[in-house]
């Protein structure tokens, strides 16, 4: 999960435990652009200032304050000022001192201590403890609170699993050691675990002397949430406009004080983006989209920061449900449920044609379900979908999707052929696109209609595949996935949350296990290996087509310093930036 990304054709949703926000900025990466990574940091900072940041999105953000339950992209960035990461990660996105809270791992003992720092505290003044980071996990594990962050990476602590079925009060696996110190108690370790971005932890907490009295299906409604959230980060936040905006002020409780006064965060819409910036209406514009970019990349007032992103777009066909329990089942009779129908439409697809046209030099056809930016994680054979309508046409005349005279294919069985598209309101590029798109799969003869006969609200369609909606066959998303390289693959399990497509077989559960939990795991060579044939088994199974990689940009306004997309500050980041003198 994860942001929401404009012009990028395409949607990022929160997947679960994906979205360990450090920052509003992205995830450090080790693989630089031709754009710089940080701001220069020559000059003197200069006490107090008002940070304006915009942050481009069409839709207002939902603004439950709490990761645990958040589920859209522009409510965790805004947060991440008051809710940071509890724990610093190293280059490599292993685990590290100097956090707010540090982790040391017992791998003998099954246990992963999160020790507090004695000077954390809420905006409240009151402390931040380990009865903090349990209620956490009680919240993402509860079903009555409406999470969706539970998986099956956290099931592996010890009494998880009984207390999010409701057969247990509390979590066994939670030991409060002292008011600072949690040992967690785990069922079986995983190689994964040192990792930053990993599923096995809850990377924030929640405050539960301000929050223990309200019942839990009523946590994502309160106003202790929304309307006065405490923070333990360096802002807390003094006034919010539900879905616009949020005022940050210095949280005089943290640990170091920022050299800002005041921090501005503003949702702006993609078509007046551009404008603002060259009006200097911000400082810092986040998550700005590739059509903006392009506009904006030459103001001599700023200076555009960028590096590869760890993101793709993607095609998501509909080939199961969730059944009672939520565990997703395949549906046979799916319109899609034919792996050579998703083949050849993937085929017919003109990615490389759409990123050179839309994509400013920033998007490019991505090749695996693992981003290229991860390095030897990503399979460097892997080929994906190049544009092959000859290939696309093949398939479909070998699998007898026979064409008529009207130009349009019917089923192998002779019924009519009709795929029905979800895709979001967005900006005129990306209402291109999708009209490109539908045209190439009319030539090859297959019929594609939004469903309803239009663009749905970018809110309205994420609750549509949240609540397992029968409305559509296929889907157009993004994911802005972990730094924890394997960790993405967990969403595709049977019963995780954001398996939306509902993909379920024995072969696709046995090779994520085999590289998350196998003990041979902890052997690179042998992992690397797993790892290349899930990426393969994904890319012929085709439930989820990889479209379109791309690099992160953040324009910042030259007199501005100490902002860094290279990572490793966490939490104290913040209370660097400032105007230079």
């Amino acid at each position: 999960m994860k942001r929401k990304k404009k012009s990028k054709w395409c949607a990022v949703l929160v997947c679960v435990g994906t979205l360990l926000v450090q920052s509003v900025l992205p995830t450090s990466l080790a693989f630089a652009t031709e754009l710089p990574q940080k701001m220069p940091t020559t000059r003197p900072v200069k006490k107090g200032g008002t940070l304006h940041l915009g942050f481009v999105s069409d839709t207002p953000f939902k603004g439950i304050f709490a990761e645990e339950l958040s589920d859209d992209a522009a409510t965790s960035s805004a947060a991440s000022f008051a809710i940071p990461s509890l724990f610093r990660s190293n280059s490599e996105h292993n685990y590290a001192k100097g956090g707010l809270a540090d982790l040391s791992i017992d791998w003998k003992k099954k246990t992963i201590t999160a020790k507090v720092s004695p000077k954390a505290k809420w905006s409240d003044g009151q402390p931040l403890t380990a009865r903090d980071l349990a209620f956490s996990y009680e919240v993402i594990a509860n079903k009555d609170s409406g999470s969706h962050r539970y998986n099956e990476s956290l099931a592996e602590i010890e009494g998880m699993q009984a207390y999010h079925l409701g057969q247990a009060q509390k979590i066994a696996g939670l030991e409060e050691k002292d008011a600072k110190t949690l040992v967690i108690h785990y069922q079986q370790m995983h190689p994964a675990m040192n990792i930053k971005g990993s599923k096995y932890l809850s990377n924030t907490a929640l405050p539960y002397h301000y929050l223990k009295d309200i019942p839990m299906d009523k946590l994502a409604s309160s106003d202790e949430l929304r309307k006065k959230p405490l923070s333990y980060g360096a802002f807390v936040a003094q006034k919010i406009v539900p879905g616009e905006a949020i005022e940050y002020v210095p949280n005089k409780y943290f640990i170091k004080k920022p050299k800002l006064d005041k921090l501005l965060f503003e949702v702006v819409a993609t078509s007046q983006a551009a404008a603002a910036l060259k009006a200097r209406k911000f400082d810092v514009l986040m998550n700005e989209p590739s059509n903006v970019y392009a506009k904006v990349k030459k103001l001599k007032d700023y200076t555009v920061l960028g590096a590869r992103e760890l993101y793709y777009s993607y095609l998501g066909f509909k080939v199961g449900h969730a059944d009672q329990a939520g565990v997703s089942v395949m549906n046979k009779n799916s319109v899609v449920a034919d792996r050579t129908l998703r083949q050849a439409m993937a085929y017919a697809m003109n990615v490389d044609q759409v990123s050179k046209k839309f994509g400013s030099g920033l998007s490019y056809r991505a090749t695996s379900i693992v981003p290229d930016a991860f390095g030897k994680y990503h399979d460097s054979k892997a080929k994906g979908y190049p544009y092959d309508m000859k290939k696309a046409n093949a398939l479909l005349d070998k699998a007898g999707y026979k064409r008529q005279k009207d130009g349009y294919r019917t089923r192998p069985n002779g019924k009519p052929l009709t795929v029905r598209l979800l895709a979001y309101e967005d900006s005129n590029d990306f209402e291109a696109v999708v009209a490109n798109y539908i045209e190439q799969w009319k030539k090859l003869g297959v019929r594609v209609k939004l469903v309803h006969g239009r663009f749905q609200d970018y809110n309205v369609m994420t609750e549509m595949l949240i609540n397992d909606s029968s409305a559509f066959d296929m889907w157009m998303l993004a994911w802005s996935v972990s730094s924890e390289p394997t960790a993405h693959a967990v969403s595709f399990l049977p019963n995780a949350p954001y398996n939306f497509g509902h993909f379920a077989t024995k072969e696709n559960t046995e090779l994520i296990n085999s590289f998350t939990k196998s003990k041979k795991a902890f052997n690179e060579k042998y992992l690397l290996k797993q790892f290349y044939k899930w990426q393969e088994y994904m890319d012929q199974e085709a439930f989820i087509v990889p479209l379109q990689n791309t690099h992160t940009t953040l324009p910042v306004a030259k007199n501005v310093q100490g902002i860094d997309l290279e990572g490793g500050k966490g939490y104290y980041m913040w209370t660097e930036v400032g105007f230079a003198k």
